[in-house]
């Protein structure tokens, strides 16, 4: 390689380490979502049982995923550390449920008009 090629990949290099590097401080700095249904429904008094259910749920995905991406960015940050099996991960947290079209539109209709006549 020439002088500038050596240079423009060691740019590289830096870019790529400094970008795995803010995400793992921006993953640390994320605070702990909620995920206690009756402490939701402290902070959340006019939601529905349903509401809070469903917000539990999401705040687990959302303090799961930012526990991975944590573990991603320190191993790739530090190859030596990384296990052999790789990082755990949870299938059935992601797993999506496929709906019928039309029996997901009617269920969007439904909450939609529970919305409008609050």
């Amino acid at each position: 390689m020439n002088k500038k090629s050596k240079e423009l990949n060691k740019q590289m290099t830096k870019a790529v380490r400094d970008s795995h590097t803010r995400m793992l401080n921006q993953a640390l700095a994320q605070e702990v979502e909620v995920t206690d249904p009756a402490k939701l429904r402290d902070m959340y008094p006019d939601f529905t049982d349903k509401q809070i259910a469903s917000m539990s749920r999401l705040n687990h995905k959302i303090n799961v995923a930012n526990d991975f991406l944590i573990e991603e960015q320190y191993y790739w940050l530090n190859p030596s550390e990384r296990p052999a099996e790789g990082i755990e991960y949870d299938e059935e947290l992601w797993a999506t449920t496929s709906y019928d079209e039309d029996e997901e539109l009617a269920i969007i209709r439904e909450e939609q008009k529970g919305l409008d006549n609050e």
